[in-house]
C-alpha cells in the first residue's frame, strides 16, 4: 500500500511538471497577445475619434504615443507580475486537495477563455484605458472600475495559440485532478491498515 501511494505522488509530480510546461507556453503566447490588444485597441480608439486626435496633433499625440510603446516594451514583466499568480495556477499549491480542483476552472468557451484568467488578461489593459479615457480617446462605456482596477468590460477574443494552450492545460489539471483524489483514497486506506495493524498487535 505505502509503495501504491508513493508511485501516486510521482505521478502527481509528473503531471505537476507536465502542468508547469504549458503555463509557461501559455505565458509566451499571453504576451504576443497582450501586445497586440494594445496595439489593436489604440489604433481603433484614434480612429473612431479621429476629431479628437486630429486636435490633439502631433504634439498631444507623441507622449500618448511613447506611452503606449513603453507599455508594449514592458509587456513581458506587466504578464509575469499579473498573469503568473499562484492563485490563478492551481496546480502550483503547496498541497493539493481534490476539493480545490473545480473541472471547469479553465474551461474554454468559445473564444472566450476561462474567467479565472480572462479578468487578470484585462488587468494588462487596465493602463490603457487610463490613458484613453485621460485624453478622450475613448469613454467610460467600454471600462469600468473594478477593485480600484480599470477593466476592460468587453469580451477577449483570445488567439488561437492561447485558447489551444489553455485547452491542454485544462486536459491535464483533469487529470491531475483526479491523481490527487486517487492518492487521497489510497492514503485513507494505507491510515486505515496501520490502525488495524496497531490494533491487531495488541
Amino acid at each position: 500500500m505505502a509503495r501504491d501511494v508513493k508511485e501516486k505522488l510521482f505521478e502527481i509530480d509528473s503531471k505537476k511538471i507536465e502542468l508547469d510546461f504549458l503555463q509557461q507556453q501559455f505565458l509566451v503566447e499571453c504576451k504576443r497577445f497582450a501586445a497586440q490588444s494594445i496595439e489593436g485597441k489604440v489604433r481603433f480608439a484614434i480612429s473612431s475619434n479621429a476629431k479628437k486626435a486630429i486636435t490633439l496633433g502631433k504634439l498631444g499625440l507623441t507622449p500618448i504615443k511613447n506611452q503606449v510603446n513603453d507599455m508594449i516594451d514592458n509587456i513581458s514583466d506587466m504578464v509575469d507580475k499579473i498573469v503568473k499568480q499562484g492563485q490563478l495556477w492551481l496546480h502550483t499549491r503547496e498541497t493539493l486537495v481534490a476539493k480545490d480542483f473545480p473541472t471547469d476552472q479553465y474551461l474554454v468557451k468559445g473564444s472566450r477563455g476561462p474567467e479565472i484568467l480572462e479578468t487578470a488578461l484585462k488587468k494588462i489593459l487596465s493602463p490603457l484605458g487610463k490613458l484613453l479615457i485621460t485624453h478622450g480617446l475613448d469613454t467610460d462605456k467600454n471600462w469600468e472600475e473594478n477593485h480600484e482596477t480599470l477593466l476592460y468590460c468587453h469580451p477577449l477574443d483570445w488567439s488561437k495559440e492561447m485558447s489551444h494552450c489553455i485547452r491542454q492545460y485544462n486536459e491535464r489539471f483533469n487529470e491531475l485532478s483526479k491523481l490527487v483524489e486517487e492518492y487521497e483514497s489510497l492514503s485513507m486506506q494505507s491510515s486505515g491498515n496501520d490502525a488495524l495493524d496497531l490494533w491487531d498487535s495488541l
